[in-house]
């Protein structure tokens, strides 16, 4: 793990034993437009692309904000050091995470450039090839009910070992084409000493997703979908 720090405005973190070097430009999504492979990823709140770098495919993802506070600040945070700010905290949780054996991007490297008083971030993590959301895959096909057994026990396994998503919804779960599950964006997660209250929390949070989803684009979804899926979750892990 490399840190480099350009002044005292600009602070980059990476993964060297993944990218060799890495400079403030390779954040910026304008400087890929005209290289092979890139791509602009569609979902979340934008600000997602796919780029090729030392060979390999990555995504950059630059943190935007949500809500009513982005009409006057949409990609800015207050700035209370480094290690504070979000892609800091979120590159922890990612390796911890990769660490312990789950499913989730391999951190490659973050920007964190500081304006006054705000912040601007951009992440980059590996890209996962060949998989879709979990939203995209239920638009034109159903799931097994296995499959959602398995989900369950998955989301399970991230919370037993302290994970806590904080923004689990259907497009931040994706699937490949062997049925293999992973969870991205990790943002604002947090790290917990033991299962208690919370862990229901982003349970009920992915099921209005889905539920909300299915309103206005019909899925192949249906209540023993969500059934199956809890019962994987409260099956011993």
């Amino acid at each position: 793990m490399g840190e480099n720090t350009k002044s005292t405005r600009c602070f980059i973190l990476h993964d060297e034993t993944s990218i060799h070097k890495l400079e403030s430009y390779h954040f910026d999504a304008n400087y890929w437009q005209d290289k092979p492979g890139f791509s602009r990823i569609d979902g979340g709140r934008g600000g997602s692309v796919k780029i090729i770098i030392d060979g390999q495919v990555a995504m950059l993802r630059q943190y935007l904000r949500g809500g009513l506070i982005a009409r006057f600040l949409t990609d800015q945070y207050l700035w209370l050091g480094k290690r504070k700010t979000r892609p800091w905290q979120e590159w922890s949780i990612l390796k911890s995470a990769r660490e312990a054996a789950l499913p989730v991007p391999k951190p490659l490297g973050i920007c964190v450039v500081r304006v006054g008083f705000y912040y601007r971030a951009t992440l980059m993590t590996d890209f996962f090839e060949d998989t879709e959301t979990l939203a995209e895959s239920l638009t034109h096909n159903s799931l097994p009910q296995g499959s959602w057994f398995q989900l369950g026990r998955l989301l399970k396994q991230f919370q037993v070992k302290g994970f806590r998503h904080a923004d689990l919804n259907a497009n931040n779960i994706l699937m490949d084409h062997q049925g293999h599950f992973f969870l991205i964006d990790f943002d604002r997660g947090r790290m917990m000493t033991a299962l208690g209250d919370w862990q229901w929390k982003p349970l009920y949070r992915l099921q209005r997703s889905l539920d909300k989803i299915n309103r206005t684009s019909p899925l192949h979804y249906g209540d023993d979908d969500w059934q199956a899926l809890m019962d994987g979750y409260q099956a011993t892990v």
